[in-house]
């Protein structure tokens, strides 16, 4: 009875090896990109362990790449220190390594900083392993400024 119990662990602890060799890791797909083209801030991911990857200064303010450690999202967002004059706008992007790129003015951003106003924030990525972001400014009154990939 002894060596059946042996015996039987034995071809347990074996199918147990054998099965879990089966077992895939996750990969990345649709259900974590949830929060793609989303607001930061209307979603709670801007207020959930938010913080600055980097910050880029230049004369006149200054352009920045957010995460969400709760959200595993990136968002770019640009500030100008005075108000957009009468005939200028400015506006932030954000791309992803795959190759998607938001804007200010896309679904889920506050729209391009125009005249009387002083910043803009860009819609959120899913930014987790596999995935980077970086964040630059996109013509307008401002030149090209980036920030690294974060």
């Amino acid at each position: 009875m002894k060596r059946y119990r042996v015996g039987l662990a034995v071809m347990f602890a074996l199918a147990l090896v054998v099965s879990s060799l089966f077992i895939q890791t996750q990969k990345v797909d649709a259900a974590n990109l949830t929060y793609d083209s989303t607001n930061p801030y209307t979603t709670g991911c801007a207020y959930k362990n938010a913080f600055v990857y980097e910050t880029q200064y230049f004369s006149g303010g200054y352009l920045q790449l957010w995460g969400s450690a709760y959200c595993h999202t990136a968002w770019a967002r640009v500030y100008l220190y005075n108000a957009a004059p009468w005939n200028g706008y400015a506006d932030a992007f954000i791309q992803r390594s795959d190759g998607k790129e938001l804007h200010c003015d896309d679904i889920g951003g506050n729209d391009t900083v125009d005249y009387g106003q002083h910043s803009c924030h860009t819609p959120q990525l899913w930014d987790r392993n596999p995935y980077k972001s970086w964040a630059g400014t996109d013509g307008g009154i401002i030149p090209y400024y980036k920030t690294d990939w974060h």
